[in-house]
This record gives structure tokens, C-alpha cells and sequence, in this order.
């Protein structure tokens, strides 16, 4: 039965609905705002669970607390699919999660998915890839931006620029992760007896005005300890706090993902100043 005819029977208009990428995942208030407002609008929440693999006790536990809310099961193959009335007590259990990719197993359940009262979807979610995506009118729109500014500001409209480029991001973000691991193990093995040339060449990396290896290079400073470079470590955050510090180029027409960059840069920045400033106190 396609969505249209649901919606010819239940009265409901879904022409005004338009799908929206969550650029970022939901996590902490934001995630449990996003719960809250679709209490509103949705009376279904939809988990998965995959039975050729086990699930860990915390995520059965999960299970077992919301079995009272259960709607209906069925199977797709080797998938459970379980529905759950949307209730404040199934949401008080799906709250307890830091954010919606951490709906994946083992440690949880798969998938979370908010489903409207004419079994239109508001949200979709495949934790394992960190996908996600909402179908909103502009009055459901606004009113999340009310409810979460934070969350309303990370959603971009499906297939448009904003979207594709934060999907664009998040694999280069995960390119970066590993290439600051091979770094670090290459890195580590050289320290013992060749410190100070590690520290040269990570200075080099840390003053070259190119984003991606100023990044690995502030990675590879706060897990090797290299305390030589917290003054250069002290300049970057100056310069970040100036607003100095240029973000990607292509991201100056976009203050979604100019801001979300310059968020995760400002993490790292300050966790690894903050390992340094340790070691020199101990």
C-alpha cells in the first residue's frame, strides 16, 4: 500500500513534506529533544535485531524493559523487526541512549526509526553507516528549530549541496582517522630514539595552513605527549577563539558545516591541550 493511498484514508496531506539528511547525529539534549518532538506527530518507534548475531545483556535489557510496549514482531529473513508504541515510557527507555547512531549491535538493539500515525515515516536511521534522514512539513520544521535549535540547524534538504558535501565530510573524516592511527604507530616506534626529529617534522605539519594535516598532526601531539608544541597548540586555539582560523574553503557558503567543522576542530584542539597541560603538571 503506498504512502499516497495511506494518506487519501487517513486525511492526512503529505505534499508539503520535504526529506532531510541529518548532517550530524543527534546526541544528548539534541537527540532527546528530537524524541520529544515526535512524540507529537508519531505513535510508532521501530527496532531491528539481527539474529545471526548475539546481542550483548545491556541491549537485552533493552528489550526486555520495552517487551510491555510491544505492538507486533514479524521477520524479514534473519531480521527481527520489532514495533513499539511510542509512549512516554518507550521514549523515557530510548532516552537513555547517548544518540541515535548508538542504536546498533551489540550493545543495542539496530536501527531506530520513528514512525507517523499513518505509517509514514518522520524519522530513518541506519546507525551502522551513520545515516539518517526526517520527513518534515515547515510547520514541523519550525517547531523542532524551536524545540532544538541545535538539531534544526544540522539538517540539510536531501540531495541539495549542504547534504552531499556533509556526506562528502564524514569520508574524509574517516579517511583522517586513519591516517592519524598509521601516523601515530609509525610515530610512536621513532620517539624513543628520534624525538626531536618526530617533533620537527610534526611542527612542520602543525604551521602548514592545510587543515588536514594540521588535524593529524594535533592528534599525533596529544598521544605522543609531545609538550615541545603546546605553544604551537596555544596559537591555533588563539587564532580559532579570533575566529582567524580558516575553515574549509568550500564550506564558506554553508554555516552548517562551516560551524560543525569548526566545532570537532575546537574538540580536538582543546582535549589535546588539555593532555599536555597533564603531563606538564605531573
Amino acid at each position: 500500500m503506498d504512502r499516497s493511498f495511506i494518506a487519501r484514508l487517513s486525511g492526512v496531506d503529505v505534499s508539503g513534506r520535504k526529506t532531510y539528511d541529518l548532517v550530524d547525529e543527534p546526541t544528548g539534549d539534541d537527540y532527546r529533544a528530537l524524541l520529544v518532538c515526535a512524540r507529537a506527530q508519531c505513535d510508532t518507534a521501530v527496532l531491528s535485531i539481527d539474529t545471526h548475531r548475539d546481542l550483548d545483556p545491556a541491549g537485552q535489557d533493552i528489550v526486555d524493559r520495552l517487551s510491555n510496549q510491544l505492538r507486533s514482531e514479524s521477520r524479514n529473513g534473519h531480521i527481527r523487526l520489532l514495533r513499539y508504541e511510542f509512549s512516554q515510557a518507550c521514549i523515557d527507555v530510548l532516552g537513555e541512549a547517548p544518540g541515535l547512531f548508538a542504536w546498533r549491535q551489540p550493545g543495542l538493539p539496530e536501527n531506530l526509526s520513528l514512525l507517523r500515525v499513518d505509517g509514514s515515516p518522520w524519522i530513518v536511521s541506519i546507525a551502522a553507516d551513520r545515516i539518517g534522514y526526517v520527513e518534515f512539513t515547515p510547520f514541523e520544521k519550525l517547531l523542532l528549530g524551536r524545540a532544538a535549535p541545535g538539531l534544526a540547524a544540522v539538517l540539510a534538504h536531501q540531495g541539495a549541496r549542504d547534504a552531499v558535501l556533509a556526506a562528502f565530510e564524514r569520508r574524509l573524516e574517516d579517511a583522517a582517522d586513519a591516517l592519524e592511527a598509521d601516523l601515530l604507530v609509525y610515530t610512536r616506534a621513532l620517539a624513543e630514539e628520534g624525538r626531536e626529529g618526530v617533533v620537527a617534522a610534526v611542527h612542520d605539519w602543525l604551521v602548514s595552513g592545510e587543515l588536514l594535516r594540521i588535524g593529524a598532526a594535533v592528534h599525533v601531539v596529544a598521544r605522543l605527549g609531545l609538550t615541545e608544541l603546546q605553544p604551537e597548540l596555544a596559537h591555533l586555539a588563539e587564532m580559532l577563539r579570533r575566529d582567524q582560523l580558516p575553515g574549509p574553503t568550500v564550506y564558506r557558503s554553508s554555516p552548517v558545516l562551516r560551524e560543525r567543522w569548526r566545532i570537532r576542530f575546537d574538540r580536538h584542539l582543546v582535549e589535546a591541550i588539555a593532555v599536555l597541560e597533564t603531563i606538564r603538571s605531573g
